[in-house]
């Protein structure tokens, strides 16, 4: 599970990077007063959603793979810079958003019933991007159990506090229906007679999107760093530069395809898959979460390990069945909610009631359990349903892919590193998977 869950991560860190490089494109052109398929190179032969091919994407890419190669005590220090301006351009469009708001854009509030309100709510992962990269600058941090809990909730509290200021701002300046795809907030500006602001928008915006991509671009290069300690990926991506103290290998290869993937892909193509990438990562945290706080080898009983596998089970397949009527149907009807949800109640509240905790945190953990992840398991699935089926089988390939890499050669440099590590207990258990191996055996090292 662990392998399935850093590979959806590291294709979530390349589509979304991906995204926000060809978003910078649609940026630029509207700074320059023209149409983003201007500056893009038009393919007609090729399949459709690729044909749009983005050279400035590649080029921004490349710029940030310099940056982030470079030092990270520099990216810290143009990040400071950019706090200062995002911070303003928030505020700008924010104070000249509200003074051109009209209510009568909040008339119909939800005109796509509740259903619309869920198939937005799975979109909207888009704005929680980027938060667990916080969590990979441990080894950049003085103090890591202290600074990483603290700099993940409060950044998400004031980005959850600036996104929806900004799009109730735009909701009242803009009729919903009518806003750009490409670049919604010049656009905006733009028709509601403030010309001169849309410039402002786009050139702060520029600057936004430039920062994010170099954090994704830093933080993207340290989970493959971590992964290719494991030998799950070729070591040398595992390499720091002695002088800058970043991870080279791992940087080049994630942003070269991070800019591949952006130069081809249409944009609509990487927001679904990073919508379902991101939702069943959450999905698999919480889980793990779980079996991490309810079972410990050697000190949870068989009894114990039998109900949680039982609980979680029900929690799963209620939550699933959940998401697959919501999913399926186009009926309002509430009957099998009442089976499901209630279901999903009882195997939580089991749980909470039958099953021991098996660690505790030491300094700092999720609190509320099992009730926080069981819930976030439901919801994470239940919002899984709202994704087009088109999504679901790509993203099957990739995690077919990935299972195929793991069983081929990912378990068997596993076991070689338990081995040279000296964890007996942890090469035991792969010997149970792989039979008897050899000390002559050739090493699976890629």
């Amino acid at each position: 599970m662990a392998f399935i869950a850093g590979g959806n991560i590291l294709l979530e860190n390349v589509v979304v990077g991906a995204a926000v490089a060809r978003s910078w494109t649609s940026y630029f052109a509207t700074l320059c007063n023209h149409q983003p398929d201007d500056f893009r190179m038009v393919v007609h032969s090729m399949p459709e959603n690729l044909d749009h091919l983005d050279p400035i994407a590649v080029v921004v890419l490349s710029i940030i793979c310099v940056l982030a190669v470079l030092s990270t005590k520099g990216s810290s220090r143009f990040n400071y810079i950019a706090y200062i301006i995002h911070s303003l351009v928030i505020l700008f469009i924010v104070v000249a958003g509200f003074s051109k708001a009209d209510t009568k854009n909040y008339s119909n509030f939800a005109p796509f019933g509740i259903r619309g309100v869920f198939k937005s709510l799975a979109v909207l992962f888009f704005a929680y991007a980027g938060f667990d990269v916080v969590s990979t600058m441990a080894e950049e941090t003085k103090n890591p159990a202290r600074d990483i809990p603290l700099g993940l909730v409060g950044s998400m509290v004031i980005t959850m506090a600036a996104c929806c200021l900004l799009t109730t701002a735009l909701c009242l300046m803009y009729p919903f229906q009518e806003i750009d795809k490409e670049a919604p907030f010049p656009v905006a500006f733009e028709a509601v007679g403030l010309s001169w602001a849309k410039y402002i928008v786009s050139a702060g915006t520029l600057k936004v999107i430039t920062t994010g991509l170099l954090v994704r671009g830093i933080g993207q290069a340290r989970y493959l760093t971590h992964i290719a300690r494991t030998r799950m990926m070729p070591p040398r991506l595992a390499h720091v530069h002695p002088k800058t103290g970043t991870p080279v290998n791992a940087t080049i290869v994630m942003l070269t395809t991070t800019a591949i993937v952006a130069f081809f892909t249409d944009l609509a193509i990487l927001a679904s898959l990073f919508h379902i990438s991101t939702l069943f990562i959450f999905m698999l945290v919480a889980l793990a979460l779980l079996v991490r706080r309810y079972y410990a080898s050697g000190e949870t009983t068989t009894t114990d390990r039998n109900k949680l596998i039982a609980f979680i089970m029900l929690i799963l397949g209620s939550s699933i069945a959940t998401a697959t009527y919501w999913g399926l149907s186009d009926e309002n009807d509430w009957i099998p909610y009442v089976i499901t949800v209630p279901i999903w109640f009882v195997a939580t509240l089991g749980l909470r009631v039958f099953v021991p905790h098996a660690r505790k945190p030491k300094l700092w953990g999720v609190p509320y359990v099992p009730w926080l992840p069981s819930a976030s398991i439901a919801i994470n699935i239940f919002l899984l349903g709202s994704i087009d089926g088109a999504s679901f089988i790509r993203f099957g390939i990739w995690n077919a892919g990935l299972l195929l890499y793991y069983f081929l050669l990912g378990l068997h440099v596993s076991y070689d590193a338990a081995m040279e590590s000296g964890e007996t207990d942890t090469a035991n258990g792969f010997e149970e998977v792989l039979g008897p191996q050899s000390p002559q055996s050739p090493p699976y090292l890629p």
